[in-house]
């Protein structure tokens, strides 16, 4: 049962919210600070809680990171007392997605994302969502500073936000039968494909949801977030549960392999290697075959993967 917990507002969402935590937080640009500063709110910030480093967090640490619930307090400066979905400010709710740990530059960093709704002032309509209405992507890093101290992990940044994602206002949900997929680019930027599964009509749709980190942010100023969210890819269905075992429809399912591999510029180039059946028209499927393998590329102007 999810629980919904209501706080007292503190700052606004989008462009007013992202300038009042920033002050909070420090004066650096894009709400990032030095990695060893501390965040006004880190000072009364409860125990760090940490969670296994082991499957979908990626590189390996000698401690764990930081648990959902303190990622959630360190993104939106409200103590939860350990939800991981409440309302945060005027009517929006924000609620923890995905974590990740790797390393740059031979040290540890953990990535914590979390989805909130727009704000609603009580006006009609604003409930209205629909598959086109998204959610926002918000992120906070945490920095391995000292692995024998009481709170080990350090904030080093956060993000109010980075893109929009998802369907009726809200995040997709993570794949945790799979693991998500990491490259790492010649410059050092990571591009990380979260596994994801959606389910609609009958039919449940795999895919992964990528997110790029540039590390030049860490330390040059710029109007250029650390993380970005660069688009989703498809990369299964199955109608099982709709084709009632061919009585309703034709029955498909298929799966495919996500590889990246470096392109000619500095994002790498994507490559899903389909198996399985798909619809050839009314009452008829086909097996996939090598030529319905899909190239994606990084388009600079939409900042996202599109189809090749």
């Amino acid at each position: 049962m999810t629980t919904i917990l209501k706080a007292s507002p503190v700052f606004q969402r989008r462009g007013v919210h992202k300038a009042i935590t920033g002050m909070l937080v420090c004066a650096a640009a894009a709400l990032w600070v030095p990695a060893m500063a501390q965040p006004v709110s880190e000072a009364n910030a409860p125990k760090q809680n940490t969670v296994n480093s082991s499957g979908a967090l990626g590189a390996k640490t000698k401690v764990t990171p930081p648990d959902p619930a303190t990622v959630m307090y360190f993104t939106y400066d409200i103590d939860g007392k350990g939800a991981t979905t409440y309302e945060v400010t005027n009517g929006s709710v924000a609620t923890y997605w995905y974590g990740h740990a790797f390393e740059h530059g031979g040290k540890q960093y953990y990535t914590g994302f979390s989805w909130d709704t727009a704000d609603r002032y009580g006006k009609p309509g604003e409930d209205n969502v629909g598959p086109d209405t998204q959610a926002n992507i918000a992120e906070v890093t945490f920095i391995l500073a000292n692995e024998s101290a009481e709170k080990p992990w350090k904030f080093r940044g956060m993000e109010h936000t980075i893109g929009m994602f998802g369907a009726y206002e809200k995040g997709p949900e993570v794949d945790t039968n799979r693991k998500a997929i990491e490259y790492r680019a010649p410059s050092g930027k990571l591009v990380l494909a979260v596994p994801t599964i959606t389910f609609a009509t009958g039919s449940s749709i795999e895919g992964y949801e990528l997110l790029m980190f540039n590390p030049t942010r860490l330390e040059v100023e710029s109007n250029d977030n650390v993380w970005n969210y660069v688009g989703n890819i498809i990369t299964g269905e199955d109608n099982a549960a709709a084709c009632d075992n061919g009585a309703v429809m034709p029955c498909i399912g298929n799966s495919g392999e996500l590889t990246f591999t470096q392109g000619k510029d500095d994002m790498p180039q994507a490559t899903v290697k389909m198996s399985g059946t798909t619809s050839a028209g009314p009452d008829k499927t086909r097996k996939f075959g090598p030529a319905d393998t899909q190239t994606y590329v990084y388009d600079s102007k939409s900042k996202a993967y599109v189809s090749r």
